[in-house]
């Protein structure tokens, strides 16, 4: 790639923090279009793969994040009734390739967001990206933008820009999504080095995964999660927040203390 390019990216998630941050490294002219008032992460933890820990090693960001997140070892879950062991997945068959890391997304986008900002990275929140017309110029909330001469489009699945592909593909919604929240890390029963998960058939999957702090001096943190078909998330919520904590807990009583910080379901 030429150096000294324009380069606009759509979206200022990790993906598109990241992307500006290793092109302006590169010597090119970076602008981040973000459609929030304020650049935010949404959803709660996540595990950060070997492959990921990389990008972040490459952009100088590896120890920052590291000091926030929990190292993981495996993954395992079990059958809630039965106990039977479904799922042991363990980092070490990678042969010291790597381990998990968990961590906060907000952990994740506060160290990319700063590094963005003390690079001087141009960041425009509040403006939402609608097209992309044949000059090179961005169409935003009606206005155009530009001239770049590359658009990364990192809005994700649903991006408007997506059509403009030469070959755009077909995109399917996921059958499952989760409901989530952010809880404190709670030792008894549970081990700090493993996303542990509890399933009943093919239709319940819950989850406790260790994730670190969000701030240095903060409480060691989990993410709870319930995973669920979309289709059947509104009668989930029709049937009650109390309906819902006592299903988890017949299925998994030693997740008391976690569902304790919870009390209702979020927007």
């Amino acid at each position: 790639m030429p150096k000294g390019l324009d380069i606009a990216v759509a979206g200022a998630g990790p993906a598109g923090l990241a992307v500006a941050l290793s092109l302006h490294r590169d010597g090119h002219r970076v602008a981040i279009f973000e459609r929030f008032e304020t650049a935010r992460p949404i959803g709660s933890g996540l595990i950060l793969q070997p492959t990921g820990q990389a990008v972040l090693a490459e952009l100088g960001l590896w120890e920052a994040i590291k000091a926030l997140g929990q190292p993981l070892d495996r993954l395992a879950g079990t059958d809630a009734k039965s106990g039977r062991t479904v799922l042991d997945m363990r980092y070490a068959a990678l042969k010291g390739l790597g381990r998990g890391l968990g961590v906060h997304r907000a952990a994740l986008f506060d160290v990319l967001h700063e590094a963005v900002v003390s690079n001087g990275i141009p960041l425009s929140t509040g403006t939402e990206v609608t097209g992309l017309d044949d000059g090179g110029y961005l169409v935003l909330d009606g206005r155009r933008e530009g001239p770049f001469d590359l658009v990364v489009d990192a809005l994700g699945a649903n991006s408007p820009l997506r059509p403009l592909l030469r070959d755009p593909g077909r995109t399917r919604p996921l059958e499952f999504g989760a409901i989530w929240g952010t809880v404190p890390w709670i030792d008894q029963g549970f081990d700090a080095t493993a996303l542990t998960q509890r399933y009943e058939g093919a239709s319940v999957m819950i989850g406790v995964l260790p994730i670190g702090r969000q701030a240095a001096e903060g409480p060691a943190l989990a993410s709870f999660f319930w995973s669920i078909k979309w289709r059947d998330h509104q009668a989930l919520l029709d049937g009650g927040f109390g309906a819902w904590r006592e299903r988890v807990l017949s299925l998994w009583p030693e997740t008391a203390r976690h569902l304790e910080a919870l009390n209702e379901f979020g927007a």
